[in-house]
């Protein structure tokens, strides 16, 4: 299992899923500052009891700032994307308006809300305008038991980017949970302040390379999936 990827996923569920209208990861601190205080108190004139306490929440402060930052996944391009694709050959185009699952992570939209996700279950097209397509599924769920995914955002949810918004396409692995997975970057610009990323996870290699070769048609000085710069 690997922890970073792990630490990550869990803050971001911590910070997702809400009791009693305040989200878990805000229980979670209050929890521990109130032990840290009881401590103090339990134990004056002798603080040193709540000393590792105080130590726990302020590492657990950091942990929150550092997931938030890293947007509760961490992304390691390949240096030679091709090396994923070897003895594999090459699989068929994208066929126009073909829907392939995928995990999602980024910022999507519905009915003028916009909101980020992490690891949505989803589906990728482009459609015969070259327009590239993310749909997204969220879910009820809970966390330890209390937490539940807020009802007004459960349903559909969507990325639209067209082929001249695309800035940058790489491959590699993605940590949102306790294993890597292989995965796309997409950097993007839906306006000139404004510039997105939206992260791809595949279970299959084949449906990534498949993925890989269609958004490549769109960006900007594409390079091969052997690695090489087109002639």
């Amino acid at each position: 299992m690997n922890l970073i990827g792990w630490s990550l996923y869990t803050a971001y569920r911590l910070r997702r899923h809400l009791w009693l209208g305040w989200s878990l990861a805000r229980w979670l601190g209050l929890l521990i500052l109130a032990a840290s205080l009881a401590a103090i108190v339990h134990g004056w004139p002798h603080p040193w009891p709540a000393i590792p306490l105080g130590l726990l929440f302020l590492a657990y402060l950091i942990l929150l700032a550092w997931a938030g930052r890293k947007g509760y996944v961490h992304f390691s391009p390949e240096t030679h994307p091709g090396d994923l694709f070897q003895n594999r050959g090459s699989p068929p185009p994208l066929r126009t308006d073909q829907m392939v699952p995928v995990r999602a992570t980024g910022w999507f939209t519905v009915e003028g809300r916009d909101q980020y996700y992490v690891d949505v279950e989803a589906d990728f097209e482009t459609v015969g305008t070259r327009e590239h397509i993310v749909l997204g599924r969220i879910h009820r769920s809970r966390f330890l038991l209390l937490g539940r995914w807020p009802g007004e955002e459960l349903g559909w949810w969507y990325i639209f980017f067209q082929p001249a918004m695309i800035r940058h396409v790489a491959v590699g692995h993605l940590l949102c949970g306790p294993h890597p997975c292989l995965a796309l970057q997409v950097v993007y610009k839906p306006d000139e302040e404004t510039q997105q990323t939206v992260y791809l996870a595949f279970d299959e290699a084949t449906i990534l390379h498949q993925v890989w070769d269609d958004l490549l048609l769109d960006a900007p000085r594409p390079v091969s999936a052997s690695g090489n710069e087109p002639a």
